[in-house]
């Protein structure tokens, strides 16, 4: 009883977090504000959370905590062909980043500040798990011979998640441009995908 209510304050805690984040930006919301939101106090806020900079990242991971488990799905799923789980992965990451938008534009918007111990951190707890699963899920299409091996997986991995990062974007103005092509979010990303992989595929899989 007493670790369901500790964990139930925990979650209040980054729910407050994660709406004055995306109203105010990091450097703009103050841990007092949120521990008054939480209805806590701040020695519970610095009981769970280190200091801002972890709660912060905990808001960012909790956030991206369902891609993580389809990663690992993907990666434990040998039998099916690793193309098809990185276009299984860019469409799940898209429906996660639209679902999650306000935490996502957080993140956008903090990374443009150029706060590189920020960035760091946020690779260190959640970022680089996910880049690491990407890649591996690249590097196994690479030894199935399906995606050229001179360029390196990371590289290819990035490739194919700026495409949802891109599409987040600007996707309002996409939408609008004279005689748009893009009409629908998923079909859109499936085309660009499908272009992405002209380049990135092995030459033997190339369409004529």
């Amino acid at each position: 009883m007493i670790e369901h209510s500790v964990q139930e304050g925990r979650e209040r805690i980054l729910d407050a977090a994660e709406q004055l984040f995306a109203e105010r930006g990091f450097a703009g919301t103050s841990v007092q504000r949120i521990a008054e939101q939480a209805m806590v106090s701040k020695a519970t806020i610095f009981h769970h959370f280190e200091n801002k900079q972890a709660l912060y990242c905990a808001v960012v991971e909790r956030a991206c905590a369902g891609m993580l488990h389809v990663l690992d799905a993907l990666l434990s799923d040998e039998q099916t062909r690793a193309l098809d789980q990185l276009e299984a992965y860019r469409r799940q990451d898209m429906e996660e980043m639209f679902a999650h938008a306000p935490v996502i534009r957080l993140i956008l918007r903090e990374l443009t500040m150029g706060e590189d111990a920020q960035a760091r951190a946020l690779v260190d707890q959640v970022f680089g798990q996910h880049y690491l699963r990407l890649k591996a899920l690249v590097s196994r299409a690479q030894r199935e011979r399906l995606l050229r091996k001179d360029v390196d997986a990371g590289v290819q991995a990035v490739a194919v998640a700026s495409i949802n990062i891109f599409l987040f974007l600007v996707w309002p103005v996409l939408r609008h441009l004279p005689e748009s092509p893009f009409e629908d979010l998923r079909q859109s990303g499936d085309s660009l995908f499908r272009l992405l992989l002209q380049g990135m595929q092995a030459e033997e899989w190339r369409e004529p």
